[in-house]
């Protein structure tokens, strides 16, 4: 298992694989299956962050803002870039030929440059909201990157590819299947529950919001992309925070 999510954080992050390999197709339909678990692993080096920006008394609104920033760069902005070409595409109200070729275009329009900052300024806002009066629950930093990862594991595993033709994410799609979704959410689940019921209760909804995701990227392209995961991913963040603050008000 760990080798397996060794394998997942070097292809999802910056972290180095332990050893040089070469992954089959079925090797990229197992990662799914360790999503939450790559998630948990950023969640970790996170709160030590934040931890370190508390100690040097900066302001929430700061600690929150480099925490966020640290999440980017330990992903490449890989789940970002997602986000953008996802809104680019679904917004444009064009055809579903040329909805593909937006996704696959390195340019960023309005939509994605707008989705990209507005996403930022809600995990933030989240964040520094979450952790007045009295000081942020450690399990928050630790959790959402797992949350939003659970969402990811679900649209993975339940969707169909949308294009043609393959790339890396179609073996994710295609050759992952129930049992990589089962062991994603029973990890999320068992983690979270051991911090508490609101834990347990926002990883229980960002399984339900992968779910309609499923049947919103199917409505919309006929199924999922690489694109689309990783536009899962942050959706699913944002949603997890929203739902542990509605739970705190």
């Amino acid at each position: 298992m760990f080798k397996n999510i060794r394998r997942t954080a070097s292809f999802l992050t910056i972290l180095p694989p332990l050893e040089q390999q070469t992954l089959g197709p079925d090797d990229f339909g197992n990662l799914p299956a360790y999503f939450p678990a790559v998630g948990l692993i950023l969640g970790v080096l996170a709160l030590i962050a934040f931890w370190l920006f508390n100690l040097i008394h900066l302001p929430i609104a700061i600690t929150s803002s480099l925490t966020v920033a640290l999440l980017i760069i330990l992903t490449r902005g890989f789940h970002l870039d997602g986000l953008a070409d996802t809104c680019d595409a679904l917004l444009s109200h064009k055809s579903l030929e040329k909805k593909f070729e937006i996704l696959k275009d390195s340019h960023l329009g309005t939509f994605g440059v707008a989705a990209i900052a507005l996403d930022i300024w809600l995990k933030v806002s989240l964040l520094t909201s979450l952790a007045q009066p009295d000081g942020i629950d450690p399990y928050v930093i630790l959790l959402f990157p797992l949350w939003g990862r659970l969402t990811t594991s679900t649209v993975a595993t339940l969707s169909s590819y949308a294009r043609s033709e393959g790339g890396l994410s179609y073996y994710m799609i295609e050759r992952s299947n129930l049992k990589q979704l089962m062991l994603a959410l029973a990890t999320s689940l068992i983690i979270s529950i051991l911090f508490g019921f609101k834990p347990f209760v926002a990883a229980m909804g960002a399984f339900l919001l992968g779910l309609i995701l499923v049947k919103v990227w199917r409505q919309a392209l006929g199924g999922a992309t690489g694109d689309l995961l990783g536009a899962s991913v942050e959706i699913g963040e944002i949603f997890s925070l929203i739902i542990l603050a509605a739970l705190k008000a």
